[in-house]
């Protein structure tokens, strides 16, 4: 059992708090600022990099690729319903010596539940990393979150994934045309034969039909190349699991 058991966090106020983890029941980490950033030294090969989260309009910090994918995957889910990275962090004593975690990503659900995201090493699961999920597991049980990691799909659907979400800002959003996609695929046609018939020039359409795949208004099967004779039209089955369910929380 980890001792002393606490949180780093920003208040309301943006001031920089510790409570000790039973008290953080209440606090909307995903709404609060950064506690730390992460140091890149010149001999490591990971990434730095931000989200831009079209499901809280603001950026969220990952500090590698797989990070900045599950980042995308969360941005897509509709379950989700803000997410925030580097907003806590873990303090305890352990053997004498203080010890400190930040998790990935704090996650808030449509059901009100809140999830702590962990991604695993790339070289896979280490002695250091099972202690770390053991003080995640007990910090969960006391604040009444979920533990959960995240399951990344297969390469074409990340890469499918990734062209549409360039589309994801509201500005890409327009009701005329939407609607006039929405006819157009009314039932599941060939893409760019859709975008042929729609009625709206084909530079204006196709911006617009990638935000209405990122905001499930229309449904394509992401397993397969989106190219133009991809089948688009109601939402419905055809995303691979990792799309639906892009974590697995562990039960409480």
């Amino acid at each position: 059992m980890a001792q002393e058991l606490r949180v780093l966090h920003q208040d309301r106020y943006g001031v920089r708090r510790t409570l000790p983890v039973e008290r953080m029941a209440g606090v909307p980490l995903t709404e609060r600022g950064e506690v730390w950033k992460p140091s890149r030294h010149p001999s490591q090969r990971s990434i730095v990099t931000w989200w831009w989260a079209a499901t809280t309009r603001r950026h969220v910090g990952c500090r590698s690729l797989e990070r900045l994918a599950t980042a995308m995957l969360l941005d897509f889910h509709p379950g989700v319903t803000g997410f925030s990275a580097w907003s806590g962090q873990l303090i305890w004593r352990e053997r004498g010596r203080e010890r400190q975690l930040v998790p990935d990503f704090f996650v808030r659900t449509a059901a009100g539940g809140t999830l702590v995201v962990v991604c695993p090493p790339r070289k896979g699961p280490s002695e250091r990393f099972e202690r770390q999920l053991e003080v995640l597991r007990e910090a969960c049980g006391q604040a009444g979150w979920q533990l959960a990691v995240p399951q990344l799909p297969g390469a074409v659907a990340l890469i499918n994934l990734r062209w549409v979400s360039r589309r994801r800002h509201w500005r890409y959003g327009e009701a005329g045309v939407e609607a006039a996609l929405g006819e157009a695929f009314a039932r599941p046609r060939p893409l760019m034969e859709g975008v042929a018939q729609c009625g709206v020039p084909r530079m204006l359409a196709l911006p617009r039909l990638y935000h209405m795949l990122w905001y499930r208004r229309l449904g394509v099967d992401w397993g397969v190349p989106l190219g133009p004779g991809s089948l688009v039209g109601p939402l419905g089955a055809g995303e691979p699991d990792a799309v639906r369910r892009p974590f697995t929380a562990e039960q409480p």
